[in-house]
């Protein structure tokens, strides 16, 4: 835009002298202003018609404090080559609600790429949301700068985690083989081919009324309900009591303690599964962890209950009979709970609550034997 400004001022000048002195060198020199303003106009809507631009992200999970590569392609599909291309990309951090734009340049060749390179710093965990805002396409001269008008739909999800630590994790030889026979149940149960498959029984409170067989209890005059198997857990299973937290410190120290506990499982060769209570479905919700990545998912999910307010810690025993009931789990299974007291919980007991203002030392004095 000053490039343009100055540009003007220097035409006007021109014409100015030569109207007032009558000189025709100045007017040749305004209308010479005149064709290179054009001639560099209609060079860069050649240019703006003939050029792609893609964005790519390598990583799709990273820690906090790494950088995020962030890579621009400019696609020149004309016979000249573009002036300076200026990206502008969002980034919308879903955790701490901050919007951040970075802005790319570069030019390419006729009939050729160029790649942008950049490297964007983690700050604070979540899910940070990569999109393209806007392009422009200036000229050699860097005078008149024109927009791209095409909608770019490239949006790159990339998880941030807390820094994760080790927790000393003991699995028994019984638990191991409690996960193995359970597994086998689990698995006849999907090779039978009705992951629908369910039997009635008489309704206990807390049931949720979708499960309620209705046609069945106007007959028996008693209400009845569907027993899924569908679903039926194996193995180890870690509740978390999304109550309501003072501050994102908090929060965020929370999401920490509760990847570290589920990564350090795996670590142990400990798949499991990660239940809460979601209020939307006034019901028990799972994820079934086999990897990392797994537990990384529900991150986001996370936050986003513990953004609620006003909302008291659920009792872990309630979770835990919620849990039982809604999959028909007969007998004792292994279990841990944290809710956002820090109250870390295994098979009944409290073990410990951790000092989310040292949680690293925290976490590691403390072993979970299973």
């Amino acid at each position: 835009m000053k490039r343009l400004i100055v540009y003007v001022i220097l035409a006007a000048a021109s014409m100015h002298i030569a109207l007032i002195y009558r000189n025709l060198a100045f007017l040749s020199i305004f209308y010479g202003q005149l064709f290179v303003v054009l001639l560099l106009a209609i060079l860069n809507i050649i240019s703006i018609c003939h050029l792609e631009i893609f964005m790519n992200i390598s990583e799709n999970v990273v820690q906090i404090g790494q950088k995020i590569h962030v890579y621009i392609t400019i696609n020149n599909r004309s016979i000249f080559p573009t002036g300076k291309i200026e990206v502008k990309v969002n980034s919308f951090n879903l955790y701490s609600g901050k919007k951040e734009a970075t802005k790319f340049y570069g030019s390419a060749d006729g009939y050729s790429s160029a790649v942008l390179k950049c490297s964007y710093i983690t700050k604070n965990p979540g899910n940070i949301e990569f999109s393209i805002k806007k392009v422009w396409s200036n000229d050699f001269l860097g005078i008149l700068r024109l927009p791209l008008f095409k909608n770019y739909i490239y949006k790159y999800p990339v998880i941030v985690i807390p820094e994760l630590y080790e927790v000393p994790v003991f699995i028994g030889k019984s638990q191991y083989r409690y996960i193995f026979e359970n597994e086998a149940v689990q698995n006849s149960f999907k090779n039978s081919g009705n992951d629908t498959n369910s039997e009635n029984r008489p309704y206990i409170v807390g049931d949720s009324f979708k499960d309620i067989h209705w046609k069945l209890s106007a007959k028996t005059d008693e209400l009845m309900v569907r027993q899924k198997y569908g679903n039926f857990s194996s193995g180890t299973v870690f509740f978390l009591d999304l109550g309501t937290v003072k501050s994102d410190y908090i929060k965020k120290c929370f999401i920490q303690a509760v990847l570290s506990i589920s990564t350090s499982l795996l670590y142990n060769e400990c798949s499991h599964y990660i239940c809460w209570y979601d209020t939307k479905l006034d019901d028990i919700a799972e994820s079934r962890i086999e990897q990392e990545n797994d537990s990384y998912s529900i991150v986001q999910e996370c936050i986003d209950k513990m953004s609620e307010k006003h909302r008291e810690n659920t009792d872990i025993y309630i979770l835990k009979n919620m849990y039982a009931r809604k999959y028909n789990v007969q007998g004792s299974f292994a279990y841990l709970a944290l809710n956002t007291e820090f109250e870390l919980y295994v098979n009944d007991s409290k073990i410990i609550q951790y000092d989310y203002n040292n949680l690293k030392e925290s976490i590691l004095s403390t072993e979970v034997q299973l």
